[in-house]
């Protein structure tokens, strides 16, 4: 199931892929890939932390909510 532009809260999508807190995903927007680690899945809305991006731990990888409709993100096993 593809997470890109499916119009559903961030939250169902992790409960309905099985994404708990812990679950890390990769997803690329055009500008390289992004990991990203879930930290909390709320009713509608999630938190996550990112990981790195392109590779590279960004400065801004601070705790957030999270879009999950703009890439097609899936789960690093």
């Amino acid at each position: 199931m593809t997470t890109l532009n499916c119009g559903k809260r961030e939250a169902v999508i992790c409960r309905e892929n099985g994404w708990i807190v812990g679950t890390r995903l990769v997803g690329d927007e055009g500008w390289g890939p992004t990991v990203i680690e879930i930290t909390a899945v709320g009713e509608e809305n999630i938190l996550a932390k990112t990981i790195s991006h392109n590779g590279n731990v960004p400065e801004w990888g601070r705790e957030t909510t999270w879009t999950l409709d703009c890439r097609d993100w899936q789960e690093i096993v």
